[in-house]
């Protein structure tokens, strides 16, 4: 059972709670999804989002290499070799190099259902010895960030809160996190794992943080750091396709492994 028929199924037993006069998530002319069945799809969807763009280049490496390159590139590869294994639905963020607000790169992975967002970035320090990749999922202190793009995107799942209580719509959103964040870790730890041996990893390379990116409650994300751009091993791998395929088909493979586990859909 998907991550999306979980939460239906649990809101199910919650809507015996009286309706609140007064609608606390729907209070703008966003429309309002309303609990259904869910639909159909046979392959599950998997949103890349090539970090920064256009206006933003992100890091710049010691020889000018610009996070952005770095992140269409791989994200391109990733998307290739996604689609080549018939299993997947892959939708990019962006296509080209422009900026997109985070806020939107949240809002098409919730409004298109997305069973997966993976976030590719390349990191920065002002050490530059320090290399190596490291994934990232949300942290525990993020949680009230993540309501906030409830109220401020007006809906959650397959269901309409417009005449629901508060108790309703705080436990069906807690409902949602605490699902997402068990498939987020799940999936890092996979990646994690078939990454190790293919590229150098920095310490504690399992961290959690606030990003924006990461904020969803009801897609499982992670955040990928390929290498660091201030390292200038880690930028020349970075420059070379092979370094970037050869990354890419690590997290392909985790995404495989993923979407076959059990209790996962295959």
């Amino acid at each position: 059972m998907s991550l999306r028929a979980v939460i239906v199924a649990m809101l199910l037993t919650l809507l015996v709670l009286p309706a609140a006069a007064a609608p606390r998530y729907f209070e703008n002319s966003a429309p309002y999804p309303r609990l259904k069945p869910e639909a159909a799809t046979p392959l599950p969807l998997i949103v890349i989002d090539p970090g920064h763009g256009g206006r933003d280049p992100g890091a710049i490496g010691q020889g000018g290499l610009y996070e952005k390159t770095v992140t269409t590139s791989a994200a391109n590869e990733l998307k290739r070799l996604l689609e080549s294994t018939g299993r997947y639905r892959v939708l990019l963020t962006r296509n080209s190099d422009i900026y997109v607000e985070h806020e939107d790169r949240i809002r098409l992975a919730r409004e298109r259902h997305a069973d997966l967002f993976i976030s590719i970035h390349a990191d920065s320090t002002g050490s530059p010895s320090t290399r190596g990749a490291s994934v990232y999922t949300i942290a525990d202190r993020a949680r009230n960030r993540s309501k906030r793009i409830v109220n401020s995107q007006n809906w959650i799942m397959d269901v309409d809160l417009a005449e629901q209580s508060d108790p309703v719509g705080d436990i069906l959103v807690d409902l949602a996190q605490r699902s997402t964040e068990t498939h987020s870790e799940a999936f890092a730890n996979i990646l994690l794992g078939n990454m190790d041996g293919k590229t150098r990893m920095v310490g504690n390379s399992h961290r959690r943080a606030g990003y924006f990116v990461l904020l969803a409650p009801d897609v499982p994300a992670i955040l990928l750091e390929l290498g660091f751009l201030s390292n200038a091993q880690d930028e020349k791998l970075l420059k070379t396709k092979a370094h970037r395929v050869k990354l890419m088909k690590a997290v392909r493979r985790s995404v495989d492994e993923y979407f076959t586990g059990p209790g996962r859909r295959g």
